[in-house]
């Protein structure tokens, strides 16, 4: 089977990659279609890679901006340009697997499955209107086109995976093709013989000291627009008023410095590691801390962050805000905190006084490793895919073209 993987986004790849080796090992013919543009740099990158097709993108600099729209859209169309040409040749692709968003692509994968009956999948990973962090502008026009772009064309799709339940329910998505696709750390070390899906763990007995002084708290990710600065800044003042706080930060964006000076002046001690792509130098500063933040606006539509599977497979807990799948397993499976924002005082008090408690944090912290291996390795992934291709595509899960 000849399957075609398209995105937009670099910050999608990984995941995108991971789809494409669970096809190739079973023997398809994996075909990538990325953008020549990293997200996170705002840059033109020059790249040749087998089995991947580099459609240009037109740089921008700021997410939130029409540049930005006006970019995203030309891809699409570009790319479908690309996928038009090879549907026409003598070796077409049999499987067209879209990652949404890019909400433009949606009318791109209907009108290739109508033009030559070829399967489509759609793997929706974030949420574009719904995540935006403004409140009050569902009825606009533009925002309404913006949702029809994905909504009205989902029909088309043989098979719809969501990143998160979550969004399940805010999409409303027929219930009988719609798979819940949990993300998990790609670049995991391998599992050995006899730990199946064992995470390893870098530094376990850094947990099991009672030793607190100070609280190191983690904020790893983008610095972006829908992240709560206030909400942070606010709760970690709080807790460093009953314990004294040292904020590690690992990660950049357009509100970096903004957020940075925030942070500083609300508790004791702030080191700005900056983006760092070593796993090793990451997961050396997480496992030292007692918490990772996990809060955005509340506006943002999200079910579950990259960010708080790095925290788990650390052994990590949560201060989180993140409704729907990420609320639901902090409160069953006791991997951390869930922020009331309404009682900031009384949750910093809790969040505080689990840290300081040796049998509290060490729970904590096996919760959490034992959630990362339940929901978030490459084996539950791969069992997903392949179930829901079996029930959608045949017994044998390929689709195979008219050709």
């Amino acid at each position: 089977m000849r399957v075609a993987i398209i995105t937009h986004s670099s910050t999608f790849e990984t995941r995108a990659e991971a789809v494409g080796r669970f096809f190739a090992d079973r023997g398809d013919d994996v075909t990538y279609v990325f953008s020549d543009f990293d997200h996170h740099a705002k840059a033109t990158v020059h790249r040749s890679e087998p089995h991947h097709i580099y459609v240009h993108m037109r740089p921008f600099t700021r997410n939130l901006s029409v540049r930005r729209i006006a970019s995203i859209s030309a891809f699409s169309r570009d790319a479908g340009t690309v996928l038009d040409d090879r549907m026409r040749s003598d070796a077409p692709f049999d499987l067209l697997w879209f990652m949404i968003p890019a909400n433009t692509l949606a009318p791109v994968a209907d009108r290739l499955h109508s033009a030559y009956g070829v399967p489509v999948v759609f793997d929706i990973i974030d949420l574009w209107p719904e995540s935006l962090p403004v409140s009050g502008i569902d009825w606009t026009p533009p925002i309404r086109r913006w949702r029809a772009l994905r909504d009205s064309h989902l029909d088309c799709a043989c098979a719809i995976f969501t990143e998160c339940d979550r969004y399940r329910a805010v999409l409303g998505l027929p219930q009988d093709r719609t798979y819940t696709l949990y993300w998990y750390k790609a670049n995991a070390p391998a599992a050995q013989p006899d730990a199946a899906d064992e995470p390893e763990a870098p530094a376990d007995a850094a947990w099991r000291s009672p030793a607190r002084n100070p609280l190191h708290v983690a904020y790893l990710g983008a610095i972006n627009n829908i992240i709560d600065i206030a909400l942070i800044r606010s709760l970690l003042a709080a807790m460093n008023a009953r314990h004294a706080v040292h904020l590690h930060i690992i990660g950049r964006g357009e509100r970096a410095d903004e957020f940075v000076a925030a942070m500083r002046g609300a508790v004791a001690d702030v080191t700005y590691h900056g983006a760092i792509y070593d796993e090793a130098t990451k997961n050396a500063i997480l496992v030292q801390c007692a918490y990772g933040i996990n809060i955005m606006k509340p506006q943002v539509t999200v079910g579950l962050s990259m960010k708080s599977i790095d925290y788990l497979y650390c052994g990590l807990p949560l201060l989180n805000t993140i409704g729907g799948d990420t609320w639901r397993l902090v409160e069953d499976q006791g991997i951390g905190v869930n922020v009331d924002r309404g009682h900031i005082d009384d949750t910093a008090d809790f969040a505080v006084s689990l840290a300081l408690d040796a049998n509290d944090a060490a729970g904590m912290h096996q919760s959490a490793r034992d959630c990362y291996r339940e929901l978030f390795t490459e084996s539950r992934f791969r069992a997903v895919i392949d179930a829901a291709l079996r029930e959608r595509l045949g017994e044998d899960g390929h689709a195979r073209h008219a050709d």
